[in-house]
């Protein structure tokens, strides 16, 4: 895809970048293009640590969380998980840049699977024609989760309008250059929906806080957190699977993480219902968070939004076998 060319758009109208912006797109693109991968894996973990030190908002507010959610741990474990943090998100960052020219289908060759039983469910899920609702997150490699997700399944991913067009059509164009599709956070509930119903994986980043999205308030880490309900309501109006998927680092290499595939029973209560599929996604997601903690945004604002009740939610166990599961499904309404 040249980066002059609009991201592949799935309902309604999509805007095109400028000739300014493209030409400036295809420059930053020449010039990571020379990086071998392996240098910019280094380098961005160089940039990464040295920006995790300043003494600014984002690492002071990410050294806070990571003490709420890890009240057990000490002072130096906070510090080293911390600047560990802004050195992965650095990694990633340079080394997607640097591989945006390679195929797709020749960086999933390295890709390790964990729960291939629930991959091999998801497969045969969309050669029926199913839709599914996959709740993901900002951990492990999410871009890179889009390019490897876009070339094995019909994946249609959703992402919120940046502000600077820029950046927008950068992470976009990323996002959809195997082949997955684009919907933006405020497009038509119609095209979720022919999504859903054209038998297509729907992936959601779940695990910020907004405000200005209808929510409930679940536990992560124990603490309540306003979480978007959205995608939980379109498996219950649409009657699709929701499962959880990832894509994270261990051991040296990337893991694409399949959960389980499930249909929550409705209980009549809509909210009730959403609130239930929310928090088991959140759960299962804090479990494996909490095995590479690492690899989370711990920056985000995640508790901002406060919470009058919390809404009950069961706790994640990790099994021996090493994929989370969440016990449980019944949730008060908030």
């Amino acid at each position: 895809m040249s980066a002059q060319s609009a991201p592949a758009a799935a309902g309604g109208a999509e805007p095109s970048a400028s000739p300014r912006v493209g030409r400036i797109i295809d420059r930053l693109l020449a010039c990571a293009r020379i990086l071998p991968p392996g240098f910019a894996w280094w380098l961005g973990g160089v940039l990464g640590d040295a920006f995790g030190r300043l003494p600014m908002r984002d690492q002071g507010r990410a050294r806070a969380h990571l003490a709420r959610a890890f009240p057990e741990r000490g002072r130096f474990w906070i510090e080293r998980t911390a600047r560990a943090s802004f050195r992965h998100v650095g990694r990633m960052a340079l080394a997607t840049l640097a591989t945006l020219h390679r195929d797709a289908h020749g960086l999933r060759k390295g890709v390790l699977v964990e729960g291939a039983e629930h991959m091999r469910a998801l497969l045969a899920a969309t050669r029926r024609g199913e839709g599914t609702v996959c709740f993901t997150g900002h951990f492990g490699n999410w871009e890179l989760f889009a390019r490897i997700g876009g070339a094995m399944i019909p994946l249609t991913v959703v992402g919120r309008r940046l502000r600077n067009p820029l950046a927008d059509h950068l992470v976009q164009g990323a996002r959809t250059r195997s082949g997955a599709r684009l919907l933006y956070q405020d497009s038509p509930i119609r095209a979720f929906v022919n999504e859903l119903r054209g038998g297509r994986m729907l992936a959601v980043l779940i695990d910020q806080d907004i405000p200005r999205l209808p929510g409930a308030f679940v536990p992560w880490f124990g603490i309540p957190a306003h979480t978007p309900t959205g995608p939980a309501g379109l498996a219950l109006l649409t009657g699709a699977a929701v499962q959880p998927a990832f894509l994270y680092r261990r051991d040296g290499r990337w893991v694409l993480h399949a959960g389980p595939r499930r249909r929550f029973p409705r209980t009549g209560n809509r909210d009730a219902d959403a609130a239930a599929i929310t928090a088991w996604a959140t759960a299962y997601e804090e479990a494996l968070v909490r095995r590479h903690p690492e690899q989370w945004v711990w920056w985000h604002r995640r508790w901002h939004t406060q919470a009058a009740q919390a809404v009950p939610a069961p706790g994640p166990e990790v099994r021996k076998s090493g994929s989370p599961e969440v016990g449980g499904s019944a949730v008060p309404p908030v």
